[in-house]
């Protein structure tokens, strides 16, 4: 959690001017402030334009009924206008539930618990994980919740509690095959085959369930989907439909997001040899509680498309993406190269294509095929970066997509290595391979270069820009760098403002028997470059909060504040390492 420990001496920074149309800062403001809100936390953020006032409201000491606070009033142009200290009910606190509250669900687990501790996510009511045989296992869960009065917020602790296992009609169990947590009601929507039972074989279906489970570990719906033939179809990719989201995202408050999947066909062997053509694919589009919405057959150029995720776009479409072969007639399962070297089969494999295909009212609207020599011809980095990231072909996070105003499609992401973990990165492989004993070891990302994509409306590559890291610390590798895409006012240009990772920050320790826990934050600061829609091309980069004097870093929680008409600017808001400086910067988005 973020902590704001913000007596304010005002200072209006110099060297503001900048050549028009770039990107500048209008406002840019700096506070001390007491060493009582510095000790504490900012609690809220309140904007009333109308009125002409910002309001900082800080938590500087708590007790068990009342907490005591200092609000800093200003108006818009970050002009400071009073301070005044008020002792408020503790439920007046935003966010604050009460000292603790606990919630229960349910989790997939492993068969060694040791073996799968460190892959278990921390965050919905209830998750899925596969043990080392592939057998599917339900355990509850009961996840404690505990305020801290020194970071704002809560800290969170997961208790696993008894294990049970679904069966089939028939008796036999279910193979993981994929899952997607439903944070938002605490299921978890499962891609299962059954485990043949011997006795029982003529009664083994082959097709794939997909059940939803509820936090009650219920089952509560089972669709069975029907195979094409005498073999299930092969497993491609399953996710939320959304952007990638850090691995510690709660979004248990957001909308529930429906689900795709995307399956293809195995080599068809006598009469069914050439019953599905390798570029043969199929879209399904559930509901977060797995109730099917769509169900397409999808052409592609290629036979191995390794659909990487699924964004969902404004007008109701779905863009699915991800790198290919470059053979039509070589079946997905096919083309998949062993694992090696810790490298799943997914990671190993060596793309020649970049697909993008949007799914429309119930149908595919275009596939294109961008090859990697077309990426590398079409790159594009700010005036002075002398390092060209580049696309190899590999999967990488996308961390924001839009529709420009003239219709482009723009996606930006992030390179990635995987490290460890041998097969535990394929969901198929990983069930039929057994794992070992110990059950896989869990993979963990480190993080690159940025990436952005600008596509035509009808999925040309227009460009490929690339920007360079500017910091290469321990907490920017292994968190994912915040992107976001932010149209100009007249629609013309996309300002592509990112947050580079400076490393951390102590925001909290608590002492547990002979033990410190110390709780850390990411540090960020503000870097903007700017996109020429009709020309395609990139212009030069700039950072904010960065001067000879220091460096002031953007607040976790509230990064940019919510002031004048968001068209026309953005306002970032944060503080010096220490907490005791505040910082304000206004950019127009000219």
């Amino acid at each position: 959690m973020p902590t704001y420990r913000l007596l304010f001496a005002t200072a209006l920074l110099a060297g503001l001017s900048a050549p028009a149309l770039s990107q500048r800062l209008d406002i840019e403001k700096t506070h001390d402030v007491s060493g009582k809100a510095r000790r504490g936390y900012l609690s809220d953020v309140r904007v009333n334009e109308a009125a002409n006032r910002i309001d900082l409201e800080f938590c500087t000491k708590s007790t068990d009924k009342q907490v005591k606070t200092q609000t800093y009033h200003f108006d818009t142009k970050y002009n400071l206008l009073g301070v005044d200290e008020n002792t408020i009910p503790v439920e007046k606190v935003k966010g604050y539930r009460g000292e603790n509250y606990s919630k229960e669900g349910v989790t997939l687990a492993l068969s060694d618990p040791s073996a799968g501790m460190g892959a278990i996510p921390m965050l919905g009511m209830v998750n899925a994980l596969k043990n080392p045989a592939g057998t599917l296992l339900l355990q509850r869960k009961r996840i404690d919740y505990k305020w801290s009065w020194l970071g704002g917020g809560y800290r969170k602790k997961i208790k696993l509690l008894g294990t049970e296992k679904p069966k089939t009609e028939s008796g036999a169990g279910y193979r993981h095959i994929a899952h997607v947590d439903d944070d938002v009601n605490g299921g978890v929507l499962v891609l299962a085959a059954e485990n043949m039972k011997l006795s029982k074989m003529s009664q083994t279906k082959p097709g794939y369930h997909l059940l939803y489970f509820n936090s009650q570990l219920e089952l509560v719906r089972d669709t069975y989907l029907e195979p094409d033939g005498l073999t299930a179809q092969t497993f491609v990719q399953m996710d939320a439909i959304g952007l990638d989201q850090d691995e510690e995202a709660d979004d248990s408050q957001q909308p529930a997001r429906d689900v795709a999947i995307m399956l293809t066909y195995p080599k068809g062997a006598g009469k069914e040899k050439d019953k599905h053509p390798a570029t043969e694919y199929q879209y399904l589009r559930t509901s977060a509680d797995g109730q099917v919405k769509e169900k397409i057959r999808v052409d592609t150029p290629v036979g191995a498309w390794l659909v990487s995720g699924f964004i969902p776009m404004t007008d109701g479409s779905v863009l699915a993406y991800g790198p290919a072969n470059d053979s039509p007639d070589k079946h997905y399962a096919d083309a998949l190269p062993d694992a090696k070297d810790g490298m799943t089969p997914e990671e190993a494999f060596k793309a020649k294509n970049f697909l993008l295909g949007k799914i429309q009212k119930g149908a595919v609207a275009w596939i294109t095929k961008t090859p990697l020599k077309e990426f590398e011809d079409k790159q594009q980095v700010p005036a002075g970066q002398k390092r060209t990231p580049d696309y190899t072909g590999k999967r990488f996070m996308v961390r924001q997509a839009l529709e420009a105003g003239n219709g482009d499609i723009l996606i930006s992401g992030q390179n990635f290595k995987v490290h460890g973990g041998g097969l535990a990165g394929n969901k198929m492989l990983n069930t039929l391979a057994g794992g070992s004993p110990a059950g896989p070891a869990q993979p963990t990302r480190s993080y690159a270069d940025l990436l952005l994509f600008q596509f035509s409306g009808q999925g040309q590559l227009r460009s490929q820009y690339g920007l360079r890291r500017a910091e290469n610390n321990d907490a920017a590798s292994a968190n994912p760098t915040s992107q976001f895409l932010t149209p100009t006012a007249n629609g013309q240009g996309i300002y592509w403002r990112v947050f580079e990772i400076d490393g951390w920050r102590t925001v909290d320790e608590t002492q547990k028997g002979l033990f410190t826990i110390t709780e850390k934050e990411t540090i960020m600061y503000p870097s903007v470059t700017r996109i020429e829609l009709a020309k395609a091309t990139i212009g030069p980069q700039k950072t904010f909060g960065v001067t000879k004097e220091g460096k002031y870093y953007v607040n976790n929680h509230y990064q940019t504040l919510d002031i004048g008409d968001g068209r026309k600017q953005i306002v970032y808001f944060g503080e010096n390492k220490s907490g005791k400086t505040m910082w304000f910067a206004q950019m127009p988005l000219e």
